[in-house]
């Protein structure tokens, strides 16, 4: 499993980005008494005090049997056909947790048999990184370059500011820094609400007989792979998912601050 860096690295993620997509201002870094990851507060009481008489979760406290109440928008069994047929399992999607600097993430993931996905967060400084590290393929995903998502930060009064910053920064073409703008997901692209996609305007867009086309770099519309931009709970998340499920429900993802013990 990957070792976590210092939660100090993800408060600078708390540093939103101005309404006109300036730089997240560095001088707003926490001292060093920040706590770091490992510091997460466990709730290890182990009766239960929940009203099915189930148990909690170890990170946020959270009754397990009740804590999809949180999730905004459950996944859909529908969604399981595909891990039926690749695991000749009956897979199932359940909820999950990981620890997220001193908060934590409340995500469903695909159950088949003895394998499931699970998800891990590597701190960085300007971002952070959401890694698939079990597979319900059975596959130990630890040595995975590519995140499921790349976590930066968000300003609550321009939420797109950000996604806007981030991608164009990343873009080596200058004429396309400037042509690239953040649109709302079609509805019909199956994304979860309120998602977003960085492109070019539709006129500057290639012929659909050209085939698959991204032209506003690794954080921009890729039409050969799912991926697409998220606000939520003060984060901008781009989810990369490839060209095949991974096993995770990106429109289940919720921060939990940790109950009291």
């Amino acid at each position: 499993m990957r070792n976590l860096m210092l939660a100090a690295g993800i408060s600078l993620l708390l540093v939103t980005a101005c309404s006109n997509a300036s730089k997240p201002d560095p001088s707003k870094a926490p001292d060093a008494d920040t706590p770091t990851v490992a510091e997460t507060p466990k709730v290890s009481d182990t009766t239960s005090t929940c009203p099915d008489d189930g148990p909690r979760f170890e990170i946020s406290g959270k009754c397990k049997g009740r804590a999809i109440n949180y999730i905004d928008e459950p996944a859909s069994d529908s969604e399981l056909d595909f891990y039926n047929q690749a695991t000749g399992e009956t897979c199932r999607w359940e909820l999950m947790e990981t620890a997220f600097a001193t908060d934590a993430l409340l995500y469903q993931g695909v159950v088949c048999g003895a394998n499931k996905a699970s998800l891990e967060l590597a701190v960085g400084a300007q971002s952070s990184n959401l890694f698939l590290v079990t597979s319900p393929f059975g596959a130990d995903m630890n040595g995975s370059e590519t995140p499921v998502a790349i976590i930066f930060s968000a300003d609550p009064e321009n939420p797109t500011a950000n996604i806007e910053y981030r991608t164009r920064e990343a873009i080596e073409d200058p004429e396309m820094k400037d042509a690239c703008t953040v649109f709302p997901a079609p509805a019909d692209a199956g994304h979860p609400q309120g998602s977003y996609f960085v492109d070019v305007p539709e006129d500057m867009r290639p012929p659909v007989d050209d085939g698959p086309y991204a032209l506003c770099g690794p954080y921009g519309f890729n039409g050969d792979e799912t991926s697409y931009w998220m606000v939520r709970d003060g984060f901008s998340w781009f989810i990369q998912l490839g060209q095949e499920p991974v096993g995770v429900a990106p429109g289940s993802f919720k921060l939990i601050t940790p109950e009291a013990k």
